[in-house]
Order: C-alpha cells, then sequence, then structure tokens
C-alpha cells in the first residue's frame, strides 16, 4: 500500500506543476491577445482637419491620447490630459529602430502644413536619413560661443600652437579672449557653429567695421574695456575666427571653416617714422610729465613707466618686451637683452650704450623687472594710458608756445597719430638712414631668420640663420650709434642722418616754383 500512496503523491504534485503552467499560458496569452486589441483600438480618424482635432479630448493616459491618420501612415497628433495637441510622426529607421518625431503644436502649426512637414520627414526616411536623430545632434551641437570658450581652453592647456609650432603665449591668449569678448559673442556667439554660412560671415565682418558691438564701460579702478570697430578690427577678428573654425574642424567640433574665401580689409598697420621734432616732443613731454606732482607731492605719472617709454625709443623693443623685461635678461658686460619670451621665442638683442645708461641707474633691489609696476609682482602694464596721456600732454604744451599760441584747439599735436609701436618702426628707420643692412635691422629688432616681417625682416636659409644670430662688434656698433642719435634727436641737437619725409610731386613744384620767382 505504501507504493499506492506515494504513486498518488506523485500524480497529485503533477497535476498542480500542469495546473501552474497552464495559468502561466493563459495569464501570458491573455496578455498578449489584450495588447494587440488595445493597439487595434488606438483611435483612428479619417482625416486630420481643425474641426476634427477641435473634438479630440484625452482618455485620461498619462503619456497622452495618441490619434492617426488613416490617409497618411505615420502621421498623427498626442492629446494631453490637459488639453495640449502636438503632431507628430512615428516611423522606423533603416535599422528596423523605431523613433518618435514632434513636428508642433496644434494652434501654432495648421493641420495642413503639419501634414506637408510629415510628408517631407518620412521622404526623408524613406531615403535612409532619421530625422529625429538629426534634429538631436543639432540639439547638441555646439554654438560659436562654446567653440571659442573649448578653444580658449585648449590654449591655456598648451593644446593651441602658435607661430613656430610653439603653444600660444598667455598675452597672446589673453589679446584673443579680449577679442572673442568684444566682438565675436555678441554678434554671433549665439548660433550653432555648424550651421553658421559664409552670409553670416559676411555680416559679422560689415557689424564688427561698422561698430556694432562698439562700448565703453569701467572695468575696474583704474581700467575701462574700450570696444571699437573700423577695418582693422573687423580684420582681426575674421582672422582669429578663422582660426578658431580651423580648430574646430581639427578636434571634430565641425566640419566647415565658413571664414575661408571672405575677403578682408587690409590691415593697414601706422608705420609712421618720427621726425628729429617729434623726438624732442618726446623728451620735453616726458621730463614735463616726471615733473608733476599730486598736492601732497608724490608722483603724478609712474616714473618707471617714463622711463620705460625712452627705453623702447632708444632700443626698438616691443611694448610688451620692454614691459616684462626682466633684470636677469640684460647682460652688462655682453651690451645685449637676451629675451626669453618674444614672437619669435628666444631673442638677443644688441644694447646700445646711449639705451644702457637709461636703466643703468635704476634701483633693481625690489623687483626682479626692470620696468615694475607699484606692487613689484609684475612689470609695468599701463604703457598705453601713459602713452595716451604723452600725446595729450604733448598737445597740450605745444599749444602753449608762442609759435602756436593761437592754433586751433582741433589741431593735431605732435605725436597725434604715433603709436608706441612708431617707435619701433623709427628705430628700424634711423638704422637703414645710418646705412644698416636688413639682415642687421633684423637682428636689432629680433625678427625671426627666414622670415621678412614689418618691411625689413631677415635673410633665408642657414646663412640667415647666423647672420641673425651673431653679436658681433659691427652689429653693437650700429646699435651705438642708433640710439646715440635718437638720444640725440630727444635732447633737440642737430643730428646728421635724418630721414627723409615723402613729398608729392606737386608740393615740390609748387615750393621750387615759389623760389623761382622770389629770386
Amino acid at each position: 500500500m505504501d507504493w499506492l500512496v506515494k504513486l498518488l503523491k506523485l500524480l497529485d504534485f503533477l497535476l498542480l506543476r500542469f495546473s501552474c503552467l497552464c495559468y502561466t499560458w493563459i495569464s501570458v496569452g491573455c496578455n498578449m491577445v489584450a495588447t494587440f486589441i488595445a493597439k487595434s483600438a488606438m483611435p483612428v480618424v479619417a482625416k486630420l482637419t481643425k474641426k476634427v482635432v477641435d473634438s479630440l479630448i484625452s482618455d485620461g493616459t498619462k503619456t497622452g491620447t495618441l490619434y492617426w491618420d488613416r490617409e497618411l501612415a505615420g502621421f498623427g497628433v498626442r492629446v494631453t490630459t490637459g488639453g495640449t495637441k502636438k503632431f507628430l510622426v512615428k516611423y522606423r529607421t533603416a535599422g528596423g529602430r523605431q523613433r518618435w518625431l514632434t513636428l508642433g503644436a496644434f494652434g501654432p502649426l495648421t493641420c495642413e502644413r503639419a501634414r506637408e512637414l510629415a510628408k517631407v520627414e518620412l521622404a526623408k526616411v524613406i531615403e535612409g536619413a532619421d530625422p529625429a536623430a538629426d534634429r538631436e545632434a543639432k540639439r547638441e551641437a555646439v554654438t560659436v560661443a562654446q567653440l571659442c570658450d573649448l578653444y580658449l581652453a585648449a590654449a591655456r592647456a598648451g593644446l593651441v600652437l602658435g607661430r613656430g609650432g610653439t603653444s600660444k603665449k598667455q598675452s597672446t591668449i589673453d589679446s584673443d579672449e579680449s577679442r572673442i569678448n568684444a566682438q565675436i559673442k555678441p554678434l554671433l556667439g549665439q548660433f550653432a557653429a555648424s550651421e553658421v554660412t559664409r552670409p553670416d560671415i559676411e555680416k559679422l565682418k560689415a557689424d564688427v567695421m561698422a561698430g556694432k558691438a562698439r562700448r565703453d564701460v569701467r572695468t575696474k579702478r583704474r581700467g575701462r574695456s574700450i570696444v571699437k570697430g573700423g577695418h582693422g578690427a573687423a580684420t582681426r577678428t575674421l582672422g582669429l575666427l578663422g582660426a578658431i573654425f580651423n580648430w574646430g574642424i581639427d578636434n571634430g567640433h565641425v566640419e566647415d571653416n565658413p571664414v575661408r574665401g571672405v575677403r578682408r580689409f587690409k590691415d593697414a598697420k601706422r608705420k609712421a617714422l618720427l621726425t628729429s621734432d617729434q623726438y624732442h616732443w618726446i623728451a620735453t613731454t616726458l621730463d614735463y610729465l616726471a615733473g608733476e606732482r599730486h598736492e601732497n607731492g608724490k608722483p603724478k605719472h609712474h616714473a618707471r613707466g617714463i622711463t620705460a617709454i625712452r627705453f623702447i625709443a632708444c632700443t626698438g623693443l616691443r611694448r610688451g618686451e620692454a614691459a616684462n623685461l626682466h633684470w636677469n635678461e640684460v647682460d652688462q658686460d655682453g651690451r645685449c637683452l637676451g629675451l626669453g619670451e618674444t614672437k619669435t621665442g628666444f631673442s638677443l638683442r644688441p644694447l646700445g650704450r646711449s639705451a644702457y645708461q637709461i636703466i643703468a641707474d635704476l634701483d633693481d633691489q625690489d623687483s626682479e623687472f626692470v620696468f615694475p609696476s607699484e606692487t613689484g609682482e609684475h612689470g609695468y602694464r599701463g604703457l598705453p594710458n601713459l602713452w595716451r596721456t604723452v600725446k595729450k600732454t604733448a598737445r597740450r604744451l605745444v599749444r602753449e608756445t608762442p609759435q602756436r599760441a593761437a592754433a586751433e584747439a582741433d589741431e593735431p599735436g605732435p605725436l597725434d597719430g604715433l603709436t608706441l609701436h612708431s617707435l619701433r618702426h623709427s628705430y628700424a628707420g634711423m638704422a637703414e638712414a645710418l646705412g644698416a643692412t636688413l639682415p642687421t635691422i633684423g637682428a636689432l629688432l629680433g625678427h625671426s631668420a627666414g622670415k621678412s616681417q614689418e618691411g625689413v625682416g631677415g635673410v633665408g636659409g642657414v646663412t640667415g640663420g647666423y647672420i641673425l644670430k651673431r653679436l658681433d662688434r659691427s652689429l653693437l656698433d650700429v646699435a651705438d650709434r642708433v640710439s646715440d642719435h635718437i638720444v640725440r634727436a630727444m635732447r633737440g641737437e642737430q643730428i646728421t642722418a635724418e630721414i627723409i619725409n615723402f613729398r608729392p610731386r606737386s608740393v615740390s613744384i609748387r615750393l621750387h616754383g615759389a623760389r623761382r620767382t622770389a629770386h
């Protein structure tokens, strides 16, 4: 009897398992049937028209109730519990993935227009496109402003190369950031970088030239942010933006550079050559500013800044090279400057004796910089403002002279139109007037070998590299002669080498004719 009991228990267990399995199959089948019925029961209208869509209501489903157009497969409208109605398209990609694409809200978008858009998007699907993925990619695409930020971040990390394949210097990065914030972001920053076209760049050029982003705001106690327009600003802005897009192409952010091919204005840098009188007015004005005092007896102007301008005039240094000049870059015995940070990398410059005398007596105990700021932590950064003061003061002083007492208020001063870089050009002009060759002038200015810059440049090839890097006695002699002549001109003395200014033939004829008439 025991075996019979065991058999009955086994049969009972098997029947129980079978019934559970059947229940599971029945349950799954019912769910599948219910789903099929639910899908089959999705509301379908003959055609989505304004009258039909106005009458549609939600059945309370959280995700909204879908109504499909029988005439155009895949075209429908979703009605939410709040009453919002949006047209959409449902399709499958070439890979079989189901995608949804919202066309727009009913109201602003009519049924007729929504149907036209749906046909366009479905036609793209037939051609193998994925409109929903394309829209998502555009939504995630970087704007011009974001591309600029990525470019600056890479530049600060040393990943953007400048001249000679070296990382961009901090001063150049600061200049780029200033131009980006002043011109590019305000005028083009909101555009998707991948969608910027050549007409957009042409408009940017016109807006920058017209000064559309012009501003003059105070940034700190003694600082202002002045943004102007003009041809030069437009040209430099396009140059920077083109470099940013090229970097974006290399790093996969964009596929094309819309700046390429856009014609730019000639960046006409002012290259005025100073006359002896102008050199004298610089010295006179600097002496006057050095003597100005506040009521408490403190100097009104930075003494090292005044000395720096004299030094630039007698050495032809760039403004930044002078401002950041360290004492350990000055070789007193070798009579030269070993500049570690210049536009062309390390640069060895001859130092004329008159130029060296300008800094020989300066106290170098408080700072490592030859021309330090008030705190001594960095080089003097106020040269642009000080130079503007020099020109303004020279204009006022010249009107106070007996010969110019009746001068018009708007008559230009003796230094108007000149920049600190004009002192560098004039230094080269003085060297040429004294008979220096182009390779020698290139060495005096620290131009890189094998390139022609600012009209005088170096000579090419290996030989040019040897010539421009050698500080021999003849090169020092030229530096002495140039600095001596400039110092004498600043003192108002008559110098033997004069730079001949261009004079139109009509003026010469008039002057010579007047002389003949007088005779």
